[in-house]
């Protein structure tokens, strides 16, 4: 079982990839890795989030990917820096497992990736598991912070990202709309 999600987290530091050519072409590379997308779109559950002040979001399909993204307020010197969420089958997977997979599928579709940490968070209501990781496709440098929260053999992905200058500042807004994610009753 291959866990195809993980690749494309990249998204995450390329929607700004129409104003610099740079940034398509990292997408591109890594968006070919991708064999299929068949297990992702799964589960219609419906979820909150907590936006930053100043924040925007949007529901965006892209490459066939329904993704919901929450971005920073763009500038030239953060002009990339959001979160997004997709979800995927997690086919009857433990939480331990599928991270273990996606951790191993960044490795081999993103070479220059380097995992960094991980850990467990816990919502009011829900326990998902978290790993960083940096990684420099075509000279972009990037730090990603994915949160996965199963339910119902449904991982909910919240992957956020920023260049990696700005990781640090950025860690704590990441952390927190992560734990305000919930499930609508």
């Amino acid at each position: 079982m291959r866990i195809r999600t993980i690749p494309i987290f990249l998204l995450v530091v390329i929607t700004a990839c129409t104003y610099k050519s740079n940034y398509r072409k990292a997408a591109e590379d890594v968006f070919e890795q991708i064999p299929d997308t068949k297990n992702l779109n799964a589960g219609k559950r419906e979820y909150r989030l907590d936006v930053p002040v100043g924040w925007t979001t949007r529901h965006q399909m892209v490459y066939g990917i329904d993704y919901y993204f929450l971005s920073a307020p763009k500038t030239a010197a953060d002009p990339n820096t959001n979160i997004n969420v997709i979800t995927e089958r997690m086919q009857n997977l433990s939480l331990e497992v599928y991270v273990k997979k996606a951790i191993e599928q960044i490795k081999l579709s993103i070479p220059s990736a380097v995992i960094l940490d991980k850990g467990i968070i816990e919502t009011d209501s829900l326990k998902g598991a978290w790993y960083k990781y940096n990684m420099e496709p075509q000279g972009i440098k990037a730090t990603l912070v994915s949160y996965i929260f199963p339910k119902d053999d449904v991982a909910y992905i919240i992957t956020a990202g920023t260049q990696t200058k700005d990781a640090d500042r950025y860690r704590n807004t990441f952390d927190r709309v992560a734990r305000s994610f919930k499930f609508k009753d």
